[in-house]
């Protein structure tokens, strides 16, 4: 089968979410499928990154998107129905540039990523299938909970026009897939049941027993610091929970790895808080952490992150939100929490208790060894695809 692939950014380098499962889904459906990519990017992609991509398509366009220009586009929306960061992708010229690329390769199908680019799948005669990856709408609410009151109603306008466009993505397009059962129940529509739920998974290198490294960190949460709720959860990690930690243990060091983190956040860097930029391989992270933590309070979806860490046989700790998607057992495989004195308590446990440790880590990487790879995961996104195609 022929595929076309439209995403809102270049799915390389690995740092955020959304590059992380575009990159995977591409890697696993080239097996059997000819992949021709056609991404927009609001900033220059080298040609190294483009040649990450090569092997796994027949054919790799991008469409840049000059941001000041699509700025006003993005206010005028203020005004209108349109959601904000549609209004900020939409680009007539860009549409042009895409059809006369499905004239070019003729694919058989379609594939979207986020609701973001559903305008570009106007008036194309074509099996078309939209990944929401998560509920967005949702996600947009409980920003909103979490913002001051100037950026209070902008998140909550945000995610009506959000919750109108996700109940139109379910009429307009052949078939929709999402990350998690949890993130579908959250969709307005009541033809949400129909979606198919294709989880994140991990790579072969993650599969691949780890080899042991000297521990350099008690405590690692990492991430895309760019966005907001890993800010929201890095904060309240060092504001809040260390504090508690070092009561009784003083010297407990914390680690937040991750690109593009805000200045308030490097503000924090001490002996004891080490905040790291730029990573060459997250996985030496992992491995060279203790325990791994992610108090996420906002967001929705499966956490990349806690994935790959319990992988790597590091015993992790997150909050009951983040395991909604997740569905690991608490005390067995994950340790939850949702306070700062229980967040500090499983901390201070899995420093000071081995056997605890141990088991954790143990069952957690089997948990995850089990249940969420990438092969397995495309199993069900291809099924969809030859689904349409069948009819």
């Amino acid at each position: 089968m022929k595929i076309a692939i439209f995403l809102s950014r270049f799915p390389f380098p690995l740092i955020k979410g959304d590059k992380l499962r575009a990159y995977n889904q591409i890697v696993q459906l080239a097996k059997k499928h000819e992949i021709f990519l056609f991404c927009i990017s609001d900033e220059k992609v080298s040609e190294e990154h483009i040649q990450e991509l090569q092997p796994f398509c027949k054919q790799i366009e991008v469409a840049y998107l000059n941001k000041w220009k699509a700025m006003p586009k993005v206010l005028l929306a203020i005004f209108n129905s349109l959601p904000l960061q549609v209004a900020f992708y939409k680009s007539s010229k860009i549409k042009k540039l895409y059809d006369a690329f499905l004239l070019r390769h003729k694919p058989d199908l379609c594939y979207y990523q986020f609701v973001r680019t559903a305008p570009y799948a106007e008036n194309i005669s074509l099996p078309q299938v939209i990944d929401f990856q998560d509920t967005l709408s949702a996600n947009m609410e409980r920003r909103a909970g979490k913002s001051n009151f100037l950026l209070r109603p902008i998140f909550l306008m945000e995610a009506k026009r959000l919750r109108r466009y996700e109940d139109r993505a379910m009429e307009t397009f052949d078939a929709q897939t999402i990350i998690t059962e949890s993130d579908r129940e959250l969709l307005n529509s009541p033809l949400r049941d129909k979606v198919a739920i294709v989880s994140n998974g991990v790579s072969q290198r993650y599969i691949e027993q780890p080899k042991e490294k000297e521990k350099l960190y008690d405590v690692l949460f990492c991430g895309n610091m760019g966005y907001k709720p890993n800010i929201t959860a890095a904060e309240y990690l060092l504001q809040t929970i260390m504090p508690l930690v070092r009561k009784q243990r003083p010297e407990t060091t914390i680690c937040i790895a991750g690109v593009n983190p805000p200045k308030h956040i490097k503000a924090k860097a001490t002996t004891t808080n080490l905040i790291i930029e730029k990573v060459d391989d997250m996985r030496d992270m992992y491995l060279q952490s203790k325990v791994f933590i992610a108090p996420m309070q906002i967001g929705t979806g499966l956490q990349n992150k806690l994935l790959e860490a319990m992988a790597c046989s590091i015993p992790s700790i997150s909050s009951s939100l983040a395991n909604k998607a997740l569905k690991a057992s608490d005390k067995e495989e994950i340790l939850i929490a949702d306070k700062a004195q229980d967040y500090a308590n499983c901390i201070l446990e899995l420093l000071n208790n081995k056997e605890m440790s141990k088991k954790l880590a143990k069952n957690g990487r089997e948990y995850i060894l089990n249940n969420f790879r990438w092969e397995k995961c495309n199993e069900i996104l291809e099924e969809s695809f030859l689904n349409l195609r069948s009819k």
